[in-house]
């Protein structure tokens, strides 16, 4: 079926974003959990992290508390979220070592090779241009630095969830960042996921 883009622009207000960082909490402390293990593969314990789309925070804090030599900074375009990431880095005992920023993946507000390794969950569906986002992240990576994009991949799920049918195919995502800046690139093709990583 072909990808029909889901038009995310925010949330609506306050109670729509604390709703959405309760909801989602356990979900996605599972899906941190799985990020650390490959990120333990690409060898990197230390250093400067960018989190993208970072949401209610709970990568950058599951992060932060396996890897007790990296510092966090987690982008959002949702100021409305934010706060509740904040809250849940003060409860972990972590607000020294992570930040929350209001931004665009498209346009980020850093400078160039800034981060020692940049991840993003169940983001990159929602970018408008994926390949300026590609762009920004060899931009703000040092040299040598890694990466690690995962996201739903489009399947017949998506007659029930705008946000698979909004995801890409791995055919797709190749000819994405086949037109993107970012190089030495793989992409790992699952039945419900897509991962984008450094070799």
């Amino acid at each position: 079926m072909k990808r029909k883009a889901l038009k995310f622009t925010s949330f609506k207000n306050e109670d729509q974003a604390r709703k959405y960082s309760y909801k989602t909490a356990k979900q996605l402390e599972r899906i941190s959990k799985s990020f650390v293990s490959v990120i333990k593969s690409m060898g990197i314990s230390s250093g400067r992290v960018l989190d993208i789309g970072t949401g209610s925070g709970t990568l950058a804090i599951g992060l932060c508390k396996e890897f007790p030599d990296i510092n966090v900074i987690g982008i959002d375009i949702s100021d409305l979220i934010l706060p509740f990431a904040r809250e849940n880095a003060e409860k972990s005992n972590l607000t020294s070592r992570i930040t929350f920023v209001e931004g665009n993946a498209e346009n980020m507000p850093f400078e160039d090779k800034t981060f020692d390794l940049v991840v993003s969950s169940n983001t990159l569906h929602l970018i408008d241009n994926p390949v300026k986002m590609f762009n920004e992240i060899n931009r703000v990576l040092k040299n040598g630095g890694k990466f690690f994009i995962s996201d739903f991949r489009r399947n017949f799920f998506c007659l029930i969830s705008g946000h698979i049918r909004a995801s890409y195919t791995s055919k797709e995502i190749k000819k994405v960042l086949e037109d993107s800046k970012l190089g030495n690139w793989m992409v790992k093709d699952y039945f419900f996921w897509i991962s984008i990583l450094s070799p």
